[in-house]
């Protein structure tokens, strides 16, 4: 039964984090976005809840604005702190259509959580499983440990039947977050790290 419920809304909504707290004393929730990309947040109007014990329910949004590292927002149904308590760790699931960027715009983020990446040099680099910005750029997190711009220079292609990001880095980049290695030269370190703030945008068709 458990299972059926997840697989169910994975089909139709994609999870996009948990209630972190209460936010104020009208019902209203914190909610905290995995990927840290609240593009979508100007377009909801509503969420599916999935709390711990599995409980599934869809709510409309009153009102929702960023806030820190996600958003808070008023659901309908809840009026006080009490009814925003009780759902605090459950996820967040919104519907996928928010997630589907068109040939030519940028990408949503969270279209490519759990991709490939491979360099043209050094091979498979490792799976992205989150996202971060250094305030001027999007960051793939990789393998929780390395940081890579996700910028249209570094990117050669993304192919979206493979799952697989294939990019050309550059040198010295893969190190400068690894603990093993230390001899990454000043000059490597500021290139890899050169301000760079173009998007990727999804290809269009041939």
């Amino acid at each position: 039964m458990k299972s059926q419920l997840k697989t169910s809304i994975e089909k139709t909504h994609k999870k996009i984090g948990q209630v972190i707290d209460a936010h104020g004393i009208k019902g209203w929730l914190y909610i905290g976005v995995y990927s840290g990309d609240l593009s979508m947040v100007d377009d909801l109007e509503q969420l599916v809840l999935v709390t711990k014990s599995l409980v599934q329910k869809e709510y409309s949004i009153m009102q929702i604005r960023s806030h820190k590292k996600g958003f808070i927002c008023s659901l309908e149904e809840l009026v006080n702190r009490n009814d925003a308590e009780a759902l605090i760790g459950a996820q967040v699931w919104i519907d996928s259509e928010h997630f589907i960027s068109e040939a030519g715009e940028s990408l949503y983020l969270t279209e490519i959580l759990n991709f490939q990446v491979v360099d043209h040099k050094v091979g498979v680099v490792g799976c992205v499983e989150a996202f971060s910005s250094n305030g001027l750029q999007d960051l793939l997190v990789i393998n929780n440990q390395i940081e890579i711009p996700f910028v249209k220079e570094f990117v050669e292609n993304v192919d979206f039947n493979k799952k697989i990001i294939y990019m050309q880095l550059p040198e010295g980049l893969l190190t400068i977050n690894d603990p093993q290695e230390k001899s990454v030269s000043d000059e490597e370190a500021e290139a890899a790290e050169s301000s760079l703030s173009s998007t990727v945008k999804r290809p269009r068709s041939e």
